[in-house]
């Protein structure tokens, strides 16, 4: 049995006691199967992406993602000096806008945010590299709920890094966020090569999530 068809017959068994739990009014046995149906939810979306990737590195060896976002890396041409950081911060995401368009990813603003075609809200931030405290990047965003967090770091020599954070991954970490007066605050830093988010005094690797696309399809 693949790992696909494990987690169908699984959710299966799982939808069945908790209808079972339910008819004996088994309140905490309703609520221990229902954490265990979200996780097997959260499985099957991060196997789902997982083939996806999978799909695109076979496609790319084949020669016909040549010309995809999977292949190329987003580098904007150079900006005025004279920008504000808001400034640069919207025309970073309008050129990142532009480029997945290019790529065959299509993403529609959405009140002070992003839609995908299946109808996913996607936050996008935007931070500079700070002068004093290299491969430190400090994002912000409104506290409003989304499905997709995107964060655009760009580093003092002008490359960027484009960090794609999944609907899984963000319904974990949401609650746990860092929070101001104007809205949700995200650090990362990079270190060697790995990129780190600080969650509630821990960091998170997400350097998986850097230049991966493919929630965004």
């Amino acid at each position: 049995m693949d790992i696909q068809t494990e987690l169908q017959h699984t959710e299966s068994l799982l939808f069945g006691q908790i209808t079972s739990a339910a008819s004996h009014h088994d309140v905490a046995g309703i609520a221990a199967l229902s954490a265990l149906a979200k996780e097997c939810e959260m499985l099957k979306t991060d196997l789902t992406s997982l083939i996806r990737r999978v799909e695109a590195v076979k496609s790319a060896l084949n020669g016909s993602g040549a010309s995809s976002t999977s292949t190329q890396k987003f580098t904007p041409s150079a900006e005025a000096p004279a920008l504000s950081g808001k400034a640069a911060g919207v025309q970073a995401r309008n050129a990142w806008i532009a480029w997945l368009k290019d790529g065959g990813i299509y993403l529609r603003r959405h009140g002070k945010q992003y839609q995908t075609v299946q109808g996913q809200s996607v936050a996008v931030a935007f931070a500079n590299e700070l002068p004093k405290k290299e491969n430190r990047w400090f994002l912000g965003l409104p506290d409003e709920p989304t499905d997709i967090v995107v964060l655009l770091c760009k580093s003092l020599a002008g490359q960027f890094h484009e960090i794609v954070l999944p609907d899984s991954y963000v319904r974990k970490v949401w609650h746990l966020l860092s929070r101001g007066e104007y809205g949700l605050k995200l650090h990362i830093r990079k270190d060697a090569g790995r990129f780190f988010q600080l969650v509630a005094g821990n960091e998170l690797d997400v350097t998986k999530h850097v230049a991966n696309y493919e929630p965004l399809r």
